[in-house]
């Protein structure tokens, strides 16, 4: 018998939503806010988003009920949204391996995700385990063996995971921009 004594929840939801008007929304963000360099790596990763934002209202409404949905289901606090940013990723762009401190849960909602646009890839929190288990010692990669888990990235797709959680997005290798809002939630 196996007792699986830890687990990582990964919530996964797609939303339907006007991504093109929030794609707008986003590019039109983009040149008025110069961004920031946090985990991007080239790119644009904009400030923290303040005030009423009427064109994400229906965007937020869905994150902060998925959120709970998820902090129900694995024995949370009820969560609210604290942090949201925008990403835009051209070709080659990417963010760098990185956790959310402070925070409860994190996530992004994919407004554009063309193909071979670059996944967001969560890192096995067991990060000692590839010093004894590696490519000749498996046969099989799955939930117990594996070191990274690949989440795709598509239009209207929504993941939420714990903040602690180790994670970045592979190098966008399409010729058009990938636009994702990326998010944490507090209690």
């Amino acid at each position: 018998m196996i007792n699986d004594v830890f687990k990582t929840p990964v919530y996964q939801a797609k939303l339907k939503l006007d991504n093109k008007a929030i794609s707008l929304y986003c590019v039109h963000h983009s040149k008025k806010d110069e961004g920031r360099t946090i985990s991007n790596s080239g790119g644009y990763q904009s400030n923290f988003l303040n005030g009423s934002i009427p064109m994400l209202n229906e965007l937020f409404v869905n994150i902060i009920h998925h959120s709970n949905e998820m902090a129900k289901l694995i024995g949370l606090k009820p969560t609210k949204l604290s942090d949201v940013w925008i990403n835009i990723n051209g070709y080659k762009d990417s963010n760098l391996s990185h956790i959310h401190s402070h925070c409860v849960l994190s996530g992004v909602y994919y407004v554009k995700a063309p193909e071979k646009c670059g996944d967001l890839v969560l890192c096995n929190p067991a990060s000692h385990m590839s010093y004894d288990w590696y490519d000749e010692t498996l046969e099989e990669f799955n939930g117990y063996t594996a070191s990274r888990d690949v989440m795709p990235a598509y239009e209207g797709g929504l993941y939420i995971f714990p903040s602690w959680l180790e994670h970045y997005v592979s190098p966008n290798m399409s010729q058009d921009k990938r636009i994702s809002i990326s998010f944490n939630m507090v209690v």
